[in-house]
């Protein structure tokens, strides 16, 4: 919740509930340790200690242009959709996102569906981003829901060059293999004993790469089943947001109403007829205040998405940013 919000709500009822700590609407229910908005909260101040509601029921995402169209940032009880074209640089959204939980020093939990584990973890190193400590510090699983759709995936394993072969290696113990992605009932299991293990609850991300592989294991109502589980077992009962992609065009994904966000992106030459410029808006966000605009943005390694204004020269961003040593380099 936004100190702005906050300050509005305690300015109307000033008296804060010592369990729970939301504002006391009426009178209080007082004991001698404390002061309680109702009997609920009294009782169970006995027992427990609730934290601070603003610690984990809003998360900032790290993602610039994302943020900046999310002034309270993202309701942490969110299953959020990733809808765009491809050319949108949607896959490597999806990456950062965990990324940056991993920054803010939380856990996070990737399902790979349409790459190998490997090559999810090339994504995040293809950007600079080395995870090899949150694999050592188990801070990072992989869901593999695509090793095991290949015919012979031995063979693939046996043929990896040497740099897939050690960062399989050293991630070996972060790898939760799925032996029947077409069950979604083993990949909503596999998913729900890497939180486990990593004891997410109340804080870190979960990203989908593709609902649309997913959909060519799943079919139709299946993922919808799915997907409206992990929403209610992991992002509502835990308060740990999942991140999903899909393709803007796939007519068979998941009703978008089954989604409590969606980040709509595209390409566009509305801006620079000569070029095809990247932009996202948040079409819908249940529980938080979004600006209503699209953000034009592109990606750099290492500095991940970035936002540029309508005034922005987009010869000067393409010409400039991925030179660090220019000046003149947009921000």
């Amino acid at each position: 919740m936004s100190t702005q919000l906050w300050t509005d709500r305690t300015a109307e009822y000033p008296l804060e509930c010592d369990h729970c700590q939301y504002p006391i609407p009426g009178d209080p229910e007082a004991s001698d340790e404390g002061r309680y908005c109702s009997v609920a909260c009294r009782d169970a101040a006995d027992e427990s200690t609730m934290a601070d509601p603003d610690a984990y029921k809003r998360i900032r995402s790290g993602v610039e242009p994302l943020d900046s169209l999310l002034p309270n940032g993202i309701p942490a009880d969110s299953l959020l959709l990733l809808s765009g074209e491809e050319g949108t640089r949607r896959a490597e959204l999806g990456i950062e996102l965990a990324w940056r939980a991993l920054e803010r020093g939380e856990p996070a939990v990737v399902v790979s569906v349409a790459n190998p584990p490997t090559a999810t973890l090339e994504r995040f190193y293809a950007n600079g981003w080395n995870v090899l400590p949150a694999l050592e510090n188990d801070r990072l699983r992989i869901i593999d829901c695509f090793t095991y759709r290949l015919d012979d995936p031995e063979d693939f394993l046996e043929k990896r060059n040497d740099w897939s072969a050690f960062l399989g290696e050293a991630a070996a113990d972060a790898i939760v293999d799925v032996r029947d992605p077409s069950d979604r009932h083993e990949v909503a299991n596999s998913l729900y004993g890497a939180l486990d293990d990593l004891e997410m609850t109340e804080t870190g991300l979960v990203t989908i790469d593709s609902l649309d592989e997913l959909e060519s294991l799943l079919q139709g109502q299946l993922v919808r089943d799915f997907v409206t589980e992990i929403r209610a077992t992991v992002s509502k009962a835990r308060f740990v947001p999942i991140v999903a992609a899909a393709t803007a065009a796939d007519e068979d994904a998941p009703a978008e109403y089954v989604f409590d966000g969606i980040v709509d992106l595209r390409l566009t030459d509305q801006l620079t007829p000569s070029a095809r410029l990247k932009q996202l808006a948040v079409r819908k966000l249940v529980g938080a205040q979004f600006l209503p605009q699209w953000v034009t943005y592109e990606h750099e390694p290492a500095r991940g998405l970035f936002a540029f204004g309508p005034n922005t020269d987009a010869r000067q961003v393409y010409d400039l940013g991925t030179d660090p040593s220019r000046p003149n380099r947009p921000r």
